[in-house]
């Protein structure tokens, strides 16, 4: 009982001083999250921090992808979306579904199974909201058209990559698993953070104390159960793998942002800049590959690629948006 208190404090602990880190670079959260969570699972220190309560941790990061999930939804929000629907719909129509073929046929064509393609596929549809509202917010710029479209996409995004991701893997399993069972309880959260906000709001005291909670008590053991299954040895020795994940993923959502040049009233710089936006991961791309490894869906070795490429899109975004509006002040308008 001491031992897995001990293994309690240890993860809290060390995600608050990730993520104190990472405010004080200005880095995304969910990057100081990802990161720490890998570090757990560095095999010397997790045999001396996690030992045999890896099951234990599984649990608790489960529930920690509810909290995450109810969380994304309380960030979200409908408003933006109605303020540019057009521009929003089309850029998140194009920026899921055309990453998703490419992927998906990509893998394919190397010699993958179509389920597991399809998977992997829809992995790279999904977009960062959160961490893309943040920056916004950051820069001032959340209120303009390209900010309200890019928060607006990235609802609509991530709502196609959740049903889609249900869908097939429903047929696949032959009517489900636990693990889609998992995959439908995070919707519910998503959906139900999203209706709280619209209700009550985020300012009372009470939400504000409860995000706290499941922030610092819940949250963290979700990214140690993803570095928990994290194969750092295969990703060295499959690194092709890696570049063709990273590689395919970025082509695919900028080809299916630059695609809306055919419906929209964009520039090419706006269009550059929305490509970047929409090629962050974030937390529920992850969300997704656990499951799917968990379920068997994919091998380790995709797994450990998507969760690289989730923190390297994660991580260049924020630096590449604030340059490019720093130098262009007018792009978002």
């Amino acid at each position: 009982m001491f031992y897995l208190a001990f293994t309690l404090v240890a993860v809290i602990a060390l995600a608050a001083v990730f993520k104190w880190a990472a405010e004080h670079i200005r880095l995304p959260s969910v990057v100081a999250l990802i990161i720490a969570g890998l570090v757990l699972a560095y095999p010397p220190i997790r045999e001396r921090i996690i030992g045999g309560h890896e099951h234990t941790i599984t649990m608790i990061g489960d529930a920690g992808l509810l909290a995450l999930m109810f969380m994304a939804g309380l960030e979200s929000s409908w408003r933006m979306l109605y303020k540019e629907k057009e521009e929003a719909a089309y850029i998140a129509v194009f920026a899921a579904f055309v990453p998703l073929v490419v992927g998906a046929a990509a893998f394919w064509l190397m010699g993958y199974e179509l389920s597991t393609s399809l998977i992997v596929g829809v992995c790279m549809s999904i977009s960062a909201e959160a961490t893309r509202a943040k920056v916004l917010m950051e820069l001032d710029k959340l209120n303009t058209r390209v900010g309200s479209a890019l928060i607006g996409a990235g609802l609509i995004d991530d709502t196609i990559g959740l049903s889609l991701f249900v869908l097939i893997t429903y047929f696949i399993e032959e009517g489900g698993s636990n693990e889609q069972l998992l995959v439908v309880a995070s919707i519910i959260c998503f959906f139900a953070g999203l209706a709280i906000k619209r209700v009550v709001g985020r300012e009372p005291k009470t939400m504000v104390y409860l995000e706290k909670v499941l922030n610092v008590c819940l949250v963290p053991f979700f990214f140690v159960s993803i570095g928990l299954h994290f194969d750092f040895q295969s990703l060295v020795m499959n690194a092709w793998i890696l570049v063709a994940v990273i590689a395919i993923a970025t082509l695919g959502k900028f080809a299916g942002v630059f695609l809306t040049k055919f419906f929209l009233d964009l520039s090419y710089k706006q269009l550059h800049l929305i490509s970047w936006s929409m090629n962050s991961r974030g937390a529920l791309e992850m969300a997704l590959a656990l499951v799917a490894f968990r379920s068997g869906l994919i091998h380790s070795k995709l797994y450990s690629s998507l969760v690289v490429m989730t923190l390297v899109t994660t991580l260049v975004f924020p630096f590449i948006m604030t340059y490019m509006v720093h130098r262009d002040p007018k792009i978002m308008k």
